[in-house]
């Protein structure tokens, strides 16, 4: 496969996944300001965690003075200057597709084509400001629609796994940073005057976790919803199972294109992979969720990194495996939104 054929449809993947995971925090922020009133609700406590999650502060503050959730809703969902909308990433998507049009199959390219003609049409922006839930669940659909088209169209080869990889290392970079928003909260429930039981219920939902959690756990214990959503093996959305599912796809995809040794790539998802898998809540707890998250963050841009390295760069560099990479100066292959902005932040999908 031409590197170029792989990056997009790598990332292809990654922007269906944000624009879903968008979608998701929105909605289940609406939520969360139903069950907790709207009377004398300060809107600020509830709006400002979604733009920590995205790492769009600066921007967002760029242009509003408050954090009001009407100018949030608005510049994370269809905001075309902001690089990592719901819009922009729904573009970007479906650009990555149209490159790769002879690569994937036909119900694929229909579904992110139908979907980036709802969010830009009238009717979507329409039913945005009305019905705004409504749009987020049709968003939702979308990516759900893509998923299982992709499941059902797709030969498990080559083109399989980078959409796996891709699916999996922004399902888990997002879901790491909601738990990061939760990192200040208190670990005790009621009657603890510090307890915010509406916000962990709402990171299960922000997580599509809630029943399945329920099933595993009856009490909303702090500390099981971290281990749930981080450590769990069997929940789709955990962040170890995301990893492990992205180091199979890696794995084929090393021995297919006839990688000899152990590439770095397969160094760094194995050693988080191991990581995951023998590490408890407790120890979490005890280095700190919000210092425990920033590494975990840290990397998974470094397999973000191997992966443009190994697979994207490979014809033009040859590097024995622990020497430190070139600078990238250049972004081929991948359509990225605003992408002559800050092309290597955006390949590298570093959002401070």
């Amino acid at each position: 496969m031409l590197s170029r054929v792989a990056d997009s449809i790598y990332w292809m993947a990654r922007y269906v996944e944000r624009a879903e995971n968008l979608s998701r925090l929105l909605l289940s922020t609406q939520d969360l300001l139903l069950d907790a009133g709207a009377e004398g609700v300060d809107e600020a406590q509830f709006w400002q965690p979604l733009l920590a999650t995205t790492g769009d502060e600066d921007a967002y503050f760029g242009l509003h003075k408050k954090v009001k959730g009407k100018d949030v809703t608005d510049f994370l969902a269809l905001r075309a200057d902001n690089p990592n909308s719901m819009l922009n990433s729904i573009r970007a998507a479906r650009e990555n597709a149209r490159t790769v049009r002879d690569q994937i199959s036909d119900e694929i390219w229909e579904s992110l084509n139908s979907l980036r003609l709802f969010v830009e049409s009238a009717e979507g922006k329409a039913m945005h400001r009305t019905q705004s839930a409504a749009f987020y669940e049709r968003v939702l659909r979308g990516s759900y629609e893509f998923q299982g088209v992709a499941d059902s169209t797709t030969p498990r080869g080559e083109i399989w796994y980078f959409l796996r990889v891709g699916t999996c290392l922004e399902r888990a970079d997002k879901v790491s940073r909601l738990l990061d928003t939760c990192s200040g909260l208190s670990l005790e429930m009621p009657p603890s005057p510090k307890a915010r039981p509406l916000r962990w219920a709402a990171l299960l939902r922000s997580c599509s976790a809630w029943h399945a959690f329920q099933t595993k756990c009856s009490k909303q214990d702090p500390a099981k919803i971290i281990e749930y959503l981080l450590l769990d093996e069997t929940f789709p959305r955990s962040i170890a199972y995301c990893v492990a599912e992205a180091e199979g796809a890696l794995q084929a995809l090393c021995t297919g294109a006839g990688l000899q040794g152990m590439p770095i790539l397969l160094r760094h998802v194995g050693r988080l992979r191991a990581d995951l898998a023998y590490t408890t809540v407790e120890e979490v707890l005890a280095i700190g969720l919000h210092e425990y998250i920033d590494n975990l963050q840290t990397r998974l841009n470094q397999i973000g990194e191997a992966i443009f390295q190994t697979f994207v760069l490979h014809a033009e560099f040859s590097m024995p495996a622990e020497e430190p990479a070139p600078e990238i100066v250049s972004v081929p292959g991948a359509y990225h939104a605003h992408a002559d902005e800050d092309a290597q932040i955006q390949q590298q999908q570093q959002q401070q």
